[in-house]
Order: C-alpha cells, then sequence, then structure tokens
C-alpha cells in the first residue's frame, strides 16, 4: 500500500513539474487570444523560447542536434532528481546500516552517471560548434 502511494506520489511530482512552465507561459497575451488551435501554436512558437522565428528546412545534424541535446538534459534531470531521493532515503534511514549502504550507493552511481551525461553534453557541444556548424 504505501508502495502504491509513493508511485503515485512521484508521478504526481513529475507531471507538476512539466505542466507548471505550461502554465506559466499560458498566462500571458498570446495564448489567450480567440483564434483557433494552429494560430495560437504558431504564436506560442514565435514568440517563446529559443526558437522564436518561423521553421525552415532543417538539415538531418541539427535536427539531430536538438534531439541529442534534449535527451541529455533529461537524463540531467532525472540523476539530479535520484540523487534527491537518495538523499531522503538517507536522511530518513533513522541509522539502519542497509538502508544507509543502499542510499549512498544509489548517490555514487547517480553522481557517476552525472558526470557521464555532463561529459557527453560538453563533447557534443563541441562536436555542434567545430564540426557540424562548419558543414551547414
Amino acid at each position: 500500500m504505501v508502495k502504491k502511494i509513493k508511485s503515485w506520489l512521484n508521478i504526481l511530482f513529475l507531471t507538476l513539474i512539466l505542466i507548471i512552465p505550461g502554465l506559466v507561459f499560458g498566462a500571458t497575451g498570446v495564448l489567450n487570444s480567440a483564434a483557433d488551435p494552429t494560430t495560437k501554436l504558431n504564436a506560442a512558437a514565435n514568440t517563446y523560447g529559443p526558437y522564436t522565428s518561423p521553421a525552415t528546412n532543417t538539415s538531418l545534424a541539427s535536427t539531430l542536434g536538438v534531439v541529442i541535446s534534449a535527451a541529455l538534459s533529461i537524463l540531467g534531470i532525472v540523476f539530479i532528481i535520484i540523487i534527491i531521493i537518495a538523499g531522503f532515503q538517507w536522511m530518513t534511514a533513522q541509522g539502519k546500516e542497509e538502508q544507509v549502504k543502499k542510499a549512498t550507493d544509489a548517490i555514487t552511481r547517480s553522481v557517476i552517471g552525472l558526470v557521464i551525461v555532463i561529459s557527453s553534453y560538453a563533447i557534443w557541444v563541441f562536436i555542434k560548434t567545430y564540426f557540424i556548424q562548419k558543414i551547414t
């Protein structure tokens, strides 16, 4: 029963993290117009974020670049969440050596994963800057 509650709370927490930014940006005037949904989406796409110009034909390399950057960002967030959860488990272990050992192992593995993701992102930025942008 407790596991079900914890899993539902985790799902609720992650869902809220993904929904709240949309609610914040949705409060501005661009999305509150009476236009059809396609016009609203185009207005939001041209107003917010790093891609404020209309979409053009992009190369496969730039499309893969966006996918790789997004995947590495999501992985970094996942590892940080795992570190926070493991830290919470460590703090609530109440001196039980087995739980403390599991939490420290999880933190160690998460930090190693985070270092790998950050290194991968640095390598990707280097490749994108010095190779892919020279091609396109």
